[in-house]
């Protein structure tokens, strides 16, 4: 008895049905490795919330301070990492999943150099009592950025963007990472992810999120480079 074989428009058809499940198939695996990846970072930001706490909880209940005069790698705003580093184990934590950017080499020069994970809301912040933050479920500590430390230059919205590298042409540097949102753990260690404009125009003088005097007592909201270009 003879066998049947495929005919080429048999086995083209079988072909066309394989590429339109696979293409039906890869978004929803892309979106599910996306919602890992973010619930990994999420996990992280955790742990860096709890490690900030614990510093502060053995120094006085203080955040890092500026130190005037100090060398290079005490200045709290590029060496928070450093501060936290004991409170953590290991540098795990500091390495945003979906990041293109590594975990920071754990001597003085990398937690220096570490850059493209977690930013600090540095200008909030910075040398402030845990206790003297006013509304703790709605400040900013640490976050999805490019810099690792957020403090505007001159406290404007273009420096804002500079910071969060937000003024980059690209979809994994800073808070661009996890689909146009960007995971954030505030003071009292709860973590949100929140949509990337939202994130960024909450930012009223003198009020949560930021804590930061903006110039002109206020910020200017602008344009956001990435992704309404």
């Amino acid at each position: 008895m003879k066998s049947r074989r495929f005919t080429l428009i048999e086995l083209l058809v079988v072909v066309a049905i394989i590429a339109i499940l696979a293409s039906m198939l890869l978004p929803a695996l892309a979106a599910a490795r996306d919602r890992a990846l973010s619930a990994n970072c999420q996990g992280n930001l955790r742990q860096v919330g709890l490690a900030f706490r614990m510093y502060a909880n053995d120094f006085g209940n203080n955040y890092p301070a500026y130190i005037d005069g100090d060398t290079t790698y005490h200045y709290a705003g590029y060496n928070w990492t450093a501060y936290i580093h004991p409170y953590l184990g290991d540098t795990g934590p500091l390495d945003c999943p979906a990041s293109p950017d590594l975990a920071p080499v754990a001597t003085d020069a990398g937690f220096h150099s570490y850059d493209g994970n977690y930013g600090w809301n540095y200008d909030g912040l910075e040398g402030k009592k845990h206790r003297q933050v006013r509304k703790p479920s709605e400040t900013y500590l640490v976050f999805d950025s490019g810099d690792q430390s957020v403090r505007p230059g001159d406290n404007n919205w273009a420096g804002l963007m500079e910071e969060l590298d937000l003024d980059w042409d690209s979809r994994m540097e800073g808070p661009n990472r996890h689909g146009d949102r960007m995971n954030c753990v505030y003071v009292d260690g709860h973590v949100q992810s929140l949509g990337l404009r939202e994130f960024c125009c909450r930012c009223d003088q003198e009020e949560a999120p930021w804590y930061i005097t903006w110039l002109n007592g206020s910020l200017e909201v602008e344009a956001i480079p990435y992704p309404d270009r």
